[in-house]
């Protein structure tokens, strides 16, 4: 339970209820995949969506994970390659620090990275927003200069970056950045209130987005809410 909120159980119906309207080639988990509880609670959270659904799965360290013990549940942590298309992992974290942390060797290593895909296309996907979302306590741990890492990924010769998407807000973001969407996804848990000054949760329930990856490039996507 995490503030009222049965956190295995809303992942369960999350799961279930995006199932019923579709497959999806892949799942992307933007991070905070725990709260505590170490490697058991990391398989639990693996065993919660192997067992309803066996699409490839990238999963994201956020500033609640610790990416060693994500490492030891053999959580998968590697790049996709969905036909024309690569989704980039990110990690935006450190252990038990809220801010992000991407410093000079996480991006050349992310450039370098990119440089070797042989997709088309790419999404970047990490943990913290890549834009301010108007909430003073969120923003101050959002990543810096996004705009440099951005421009790095456009201009990197091999896929054409195409967009982005992230946790971290508890809630729906939707930005650009060079006419390409940089993507914010809600919580299967619980939301957080929008444009907040300080800490507060929204009454709106566990969220997921769906992605729809065009042959040409483009991207689509659509929020849905468990009912």
């Amino acid at each position: 339970m995490l503030l009222d909120t049965d956190t295995n159980a809303t992942l369960q119906q999350v799961m279930q209820q995006a199932l019923s309207e579709g497959r999806p080639s892949a799942i992307i988990a933007t991070g905070d995949l725990v709260h505590s509880g170490g490697t058991p609670v990391y398989r639990r959270f693996l065993s919660i969506i192997t067992d309803i659904c066996d699409a490839p799965l990238l999963c994201l360290p956020g500033n609640h994970d610790l990416a060693g013990e994500m490492r030891d549940a053999q959580l998968p942590m590697q790049t996709l390659t969905l036909g024309s298309w690569s989704v980039v992992g990110l990690d935006s974290h450190e252990d038990d620090v809220p801010k992000a942390d991407i410093d000079a060797a996480k991006r050349d290593a992310l450039v370098s990275h990119w440089r070797e895909q042989t997709a088309r296309f790419a999404l970047l996907a990490t943990h913290h927003p890549l834009l301010p979302i108007g909430s003073p306590w969120l923003d101050k741990d959002r990543i810096d200069d996004p705009e440099t890492l951005l421009d790095q990924l456009i201009a990197t010769p091999g896929p054409r970056f195409a967009g982005a998407v992230f946790g971290h807000a508890h809630q729906v973001i939707q930005g650009h950045y060079c006419h390409r969407p940089l993507l914010g996804t809600p919580s299967t848990a619980f939301q957080f209130l929008p444009r907040s000054e300080k800490f507060a949760t929204d009454e709106r329930p566990p969220g997921y987005r769906w992605l729809t990856l065009d042959d040409d490039g483009h991207m689509h996507s659509q929020v849905r809410w468990l009912h």
